[in-house]
């Protein structure tokens, strides 16, 4: 019933000593740690007191302690110094496995008296016994303890412990709360941190600075909103952290915009091994069309004297390079090579060594220019714009709306064409056949070939017209297109065989090939077969594998090849309404510079006008024609990878039949050295393309950016979009 047990006379001293106040008579209350030769280990006197379980519903003992000592044990309550949760010992004390690391004295004789914990120990008692190792806290099913709550009467209990948070311990009174001993030590030397440290039990790191406010001042009692503190706007934003947007106007001359060239940090490792600790993507993200109404791209023609390049590394006179000998020699900014300047090019220079001509000339003042190409970098005349419109006519695709659709939009945007006088135009339409139209005539004329193995074109350059001469007989063909097939049933779709036929009509001057399907591939060479489930399974490429995002087969990749080197783009338009296979088709776009653009479960309804202004924007937006790119970096550095829809010819050469301002390449840079002696470093990406209007141009793109070993200004001018985009690009390939 929790009475306490009577007491027995121990041996020797007669009848047990009343308690007076709660400790027996001729005992020293325990206090705090005694000074040197008290007989006390300091150990002991050190270690603090653990709180007592008490039992909900009981009032606290009467008189509490002396001396601000704990109160004497309940019956059926754990002595003192032992841990909450445990039972009370009773009976004699369990053997001691071995010497205490405190130095404990060896047991006295049986019979005499053990003092209370904190006490010291009376000649010839016994050693008390020893406190069990305290509980776990956490819940009892992960094998801890939950600490019991203090008892009604004793001042306010500890809060309930936060989701997520350590549970408090419980304060007693006569004890310090935890939080009140920050810095004493515990038993075994550890010391509790301070209040707000890290690994406080009482108020974790995270709900102190929860706490924390923002006022006015020493003093001050407004406190500031954080509606109120300025932000960013969207566009600055939008804007990369480049080093020319930190103020160093110094570098901001003859640096590339970043419209046009972005890095991934600004401040490039001079070692492998800083690189690999700074664990950032090194490389750039290239768009060398894009399109800048504010400052457009100066253009600068070399005449009679010829593009001025490196004859080494073939890299172009940019704001970067040296003049030197008065003028008459430049010394290369990526290979450290002098040339001789042509006389026409010569200029005296400043007391600084820089050109006087300098601000008059684009190409040494600016980071984006382009050259006149002379006719050393033509191989053929200049190509015009070609335009062939590939069209499925199936089922599929009239009752989706994609023929209406299509058909309205190219009627619409077939006068806003880039080229002028320039510009040819062709159309082909299939389903289980292929549709040639004569267009010279007054009125159009469709011609069907149903050989699907070996397609032929049935008029050999005549499927191309100039679009100034024969507009409004292309108008009136695709007016009449949607009435044309409107009551077709076919459901099988060739497109291997009409992209052959394509290639076939165009392969002679090059151009852009959109195509537009609405089914997969189901007949003739390139057919396709579903994927997905079963299919996958049949075709020996699960799911399981990857193998739905890799090629089915190898048909389109070589048709790419050989349109690639043609000077032919493909554009691929996906209307389907169910599995199309997009990991095939795509491989057209890859390898000839083209895109992709998706709609799934197309419908003219819900898609129409967002398939209408794309296409629009996909024909009338600023292109070049059979272009080519290099990038060149400075010594110690290499180019180790290309990201992009291109193919390469030989090492570092991106054969581009068509390139527009929404196309970005990305590089991976790597180093050739294990370190670089350089204080900068400088990146040059070179484009050779035909513009709509036959004017063959090089656009020249420098950014030179310093080298450097701390890993903070990594981390500084580190560019957060473009290293999105490159990780994108490499996870995408991998």
């Amino acid at each position: 019933n929790g009475a306490a047990p009577p007491a027995r006379p121990l041996p020797g001293m007669g009848a047990a000593a009343p308690l007076v106040g709660g400790t027996p008579r001729g005992l020293r209350p325990p206090g705090p740690p005694g000074p040197a030769g008290s007989g006390v280990p300091p150990s002991r006197a050190q270690a603090p007191q653990q709180p007592l379980m008490m039992q909900p519903g009981r009032p606290p003992p009467p008189g509490g302690a002396p001396n601000g000592g704990p109160p004497p044990p309940r019956p059926g309550m754990p002595a003192a110094g032992a841990p909450a949760g445990m039972p009370a010992q009773r009976g004699p004390p369990p053997p001691r496995l071995g010497a205490s690391p405190h130095g404990a004295r060896p047991p006295p004789p049986a019979g005499s008296c053990a003092p209370r914990s904190g006490a010291p120990p009376l000649p010839g008692a016994a050693p008390p016994p020893m406190a069990p190792p305290p509980p776990r806290m956490g819940p009892p099913g992960m094998g801890g303890a939950i600490p019991m709550m203090q008892p009604p009467g004793q001042g306010a209990g500890p809060l309930p412990p936060r989701m997520g948070a350590p549970p408090s311990r419980p304060s007693l009174p006569g004890t310090t709360p935890p939080s009140a001993r920050a810095g004493q030590p515990f038993g075994g030397g550890y010391v509790q941190p301070a209040v707000g440290m890290s690994g406080d039990f009482d108020q974790p790191l995270a709900e102190t600075f929860r706490a924390l406010t923002v006022s006015s001042g020493p003093g001050g009692g407004s406190v500031i909103s954080p509606a109120e503190l300025q932000r960013p706007t969207p566009e600055e934003l939008a804007e990369p952290m480049r080093l020319d947007s930190r103020g160093d106007s110094g570098r901001q001359r003859g640096q590339c915009p970043p419209k046009y060239m972005r890095m991934t940090t600004n401040a490039l490792p001079n070692s492998p091994a800083t690189k690999g600790k700074a664990a950032l993507p090194l490389g750039a993200i290239i768009k060398p069309m894009a399109r800048d109404d504010a400052a457009p791209v100066a253009v600068v023609n070399f005449g009679a004297v010829g593009v001025v390049r490196c004859r080494r590394c073939r890299t172009y006179v940019n704001p970067f390079v040296t003049f030197i000998d008065g003028g008459r020699r430049w010394r290369c900014n990526v290979c450290s090579l002098a040339n001789d300047c042509p006389s026409d090019y010569i200029c005296d220079l400043d007391e600084h060594g820089v050109r006087r001509d300098v601000a008059e000339r684009p190409e040494l003042s600016s980071g984006v220019v382009e050259f006149v190409a002379p006719a050393e970098y033509m191989v053929r005349p200049p190509q015009p714009p070609v335009f062939l419109f590939v069209v499925e006519v199936s089922y599929a695709a009239v009752s989706s709306g994609m023929l209406r659709c299509v058909a309205a939009t190219l009627a619409h945007t077939i006068d806003h064409l880039p080229g002028g006088e320039r510009t040819q135009v062709g159309v082909i339409t299939y389903d289980s056949t292929l549709h040639f139209y004569n267009l010279h005539g007054s009125t159009p004329q469709m011609l069907v070939v149903p050989e699907l193995d070996e397609p032929f074109c049935p008029m050999p350059g005549e499927a191309l017209v100039n679009l100034s001469e024969r507009r409004d007989v292309v108008k009136q063909l695709l007016e009449k297109l949607p009435s044309m097939f409107g009551a077709t049933q076919a459901t099988e779709v060739a497109t291997g065989p009409a992209l052959k036929a394509a290639y076939t009509v165009a392969q002679h001057v090059g151009g852009k090939v959109s195509l537009f399907s609405a089914t997969r591939p189901t007949v003739g060479d390139g057919k396709l077969l579903n994927r997905e489930g079963a299919g996958g399974a049949a075709n020996g490429k699960g799911a399981e594998g990857g193998g739905l995002l890799a090629p089915a087969c190898d048909f389109y990749k070589t048709l790419a090849v050989d349109c690639s080197k043609q000077q032919l783009c493909i554009d691929v338009w996906a209307c389907h309404s169910a599995y199309a296979d997009l990991a095939t088709l795509a491989l057209l776009a890859r390898h000839t510079g083209g895109s992709v653009q998706h709609f799934p479960a197309f419908s003219d309804v819900a898609a129409g006008e967002r398939l209408s202004r794309a296409l629009q924007h996909s024909l009338t937006r600023e292109q070049g024609l059979e272009a080519v790119m290099r990038v060149r970096a400075s010594r110690g550095l290499r180019i180790a990878a290309f990201y992009g829809h291109f193919f390469i010819r030989g090492v570092d050469l991106l054969a581009l039949p068509n390139v527009d301002e929404d196309k970005s390449f990305a590089v991976e840079i790597a180093h050739e050295e294990n370190e670089i002696g350089a204080s900068t470093a400088c990146l040059q990406a070179a484009l050779l393309y035909t513009t709509t209007s036959g004017e063959r141009r090089i656009r020249v793109l420098t950014l030179e950016l310093p080298v450097t070993s701390a890993l903070n200004s990594i981390f500084d001018s580190a560019d957060v979009d473009a290293c999105v985009s490159l990780t994108a690009r490499l996870a995408a390939e991998a």
